[in-house]
């Protein structure tokens, strides 16, 4: 027969459910995330909990029911706390609730016959987490400079200046389209170097989508200041970022944007209290998936099997990246701006040319290619930059890309651990330097 008591405990966790599940929804998630209306249960399980028996003969039982009920009335608080939150104070109590459960399910002893289900209700807790998180991330997002026309420059502006604001620069900063985006993993650079002897430096990604020379020369020469520049400039590309003859739709969006006029008048991007009066047309920072070391992990594996069932196999012969192609140029101007000017700055700059796949590289493009390797090779000599080309090292290797042209995050690790290990690129001049803390 079912008891009084339990039918109001089920009672009480159709309601929290009920409000949990009007509050998620009627909010519009930026993110595919699972819900915590699972956290309405610890409602009635708190009940349920507190009036087990203890074993009392068994203290490891007994440590792990102690846990595990302290873990409910975490979670119980949890999920009454999201009901009514709206700031970034709001969700940051949230968070700290569900942390603090978690913690107390993943203390709960490993012998201890409570220990399965613990670990199963710890998964639900840290999906709930996620979500208190990206919450708080949301209702503090600073406001910030005026835009520059581009959510990805505008974050990756915002996200550098928070990093130097919190740690410092970097020691090495990888810069370049989206192709470097996805394609250097920083944190696999840095654990290279470590094991190269070079612990404790840190690495930070500058890349934009579309990036162009030109876009990096402004970002670079006008957007940072001097203190803010790493002590060596990686830039990861291809021939895409250097080609003069095409439209550089990117860099035309900045001179279109409020940001750029502002750099023209003087005034530098910094981040801003949203109780502080915000700049003229500030903006709120953007969020995406981007790391905070300026990083886009991309999962996906190129299978050209099933890749040309949902995109088209298009001939380097039509390919408009390629159509028309003109190295001398604005973009040649641009590169030999950026290397006069870390020189000046004395930061050292490597160019890498990054891997395509074999599907990507057929007669046509190869040609185009070949003119851009030998095109780095003059360059570098003439502007006195280091050139690391890796175009044909992976052409059968389709594990290491997310698509024709771009690698994955298994790719951009082997990438970091390659860099680390390259004797071309001058390391040792971090060798005399202490480690961070």
């Amino acid at each position: 027969m079912v008891s009084r008591r339990n039918i109001r405990g089920w009672f009480l966790g159709l309601v929290t459910l009920s409000l949990l599940l009007s509050c998620y929804v009627s909010r519009p998630q930026p993110f595919a995330a699972p819900t915590d209306a699972s956290a309405a249960e610890e409602v009635s399980m708190a009940g349920e909990s507190s009036a087990a028996e203890t074993e009392a003969d068994n203290p490891i039982s007994a440590e792990a029911q102690a846990r595990w009920d302290s873990a409910v009335v975490q979670a119980t608080q949890a999920a009454r706390l999201a009901q009514t939150a709206r700031t970034a104070q709001d969700w940051d109590e949230v968070t700290v609730a569900w942390t603090e459960a978690i913690n107390e399910l993943q203390a709960i002893p490993v012998g201890s016959p409570q220990r399965v289900f613990a670990q199963r209700k710890g998964r639900e807790y840290v999906q709930n987490l996620a979500i208190a998180q990206q919450r708080a991330e949301q209702s503090s997002a600073p406001q910030i400079f005026p835009t520059f026309g581009s959510p990805i420059l505008d974050e990756q502006i915002g996200l550098y200046l928070s990093y130097i604001a919190t740690i410092g620069p970097p020691d090495v900063l990888v810069m370049g389209s989206s192709r470097a985006l996805q394609g250097v993993d920083p944190q696999a650079l840095q654990q290279g170097l470590a094991a190269q002897g070079y612990p404790g430096l840190k690495v930070f990604n500058f890349s934009i989508n579309g990036a162009t020379a030109q876009v990096m020369s402004f970002v670079l020469r006008q957007v940072l200041k001097p203190e803010q520049l790493p002590q060596l400039v990686i830039w990861a590309d291809g021939s895409r970022a250097f080609n003069s003859g095409r439209f550089d739709r990117t860099f035309a969006e900045i001179l279109n944007s409020p940001g750029y006029q502002a750099v023209r008048a003087g005034t530098l991007p910094q981040l801003a209290e949203k109780a502080a009066d915000p700049m003229p047309n500030a903006v709120t920072l953007p969020i995406s998936a981007i790391t905070a070391q300026g990083f886009l992990t991309v999962e996906d594996r190129f299978d050209p099997a099933t890749y040309y069932r949902q995109f088209p196999r298009v001939s380097g012969r039509y390919d408009g990246f390629y159509s028309p192609f003109q190295l001398e140029g604005v973009q040649s101007l641009s590169l030999e701006a950026i290397a006069t000017y870390l020189r000046s700055q004395q930061v050292p700059l490597v160019v890498v040319n990054l891997p395509l796949s074999d599907d990507y590289l057929d007669a046509v493009r190869l040609r185009y290619e070949q003119q851009f390797q030998q095109y780095l090779r003059q360059q570098g000599s003439q502007n006195n930059f280091i050139v690391i080309d890796l175009l044909q090292q992976w052409r059968n290797q389709n594990q290491f890309f997310a698509d024709p042209s771009h690698v994955n995050r298994f790719g951009a690790a082997e990438l970091g651990k390659q860099l680390a290990a390259n004797p071309q690129i001058p390391w040792n001049l971090f060798r005399t330097q202490p480690a961070a803390s």
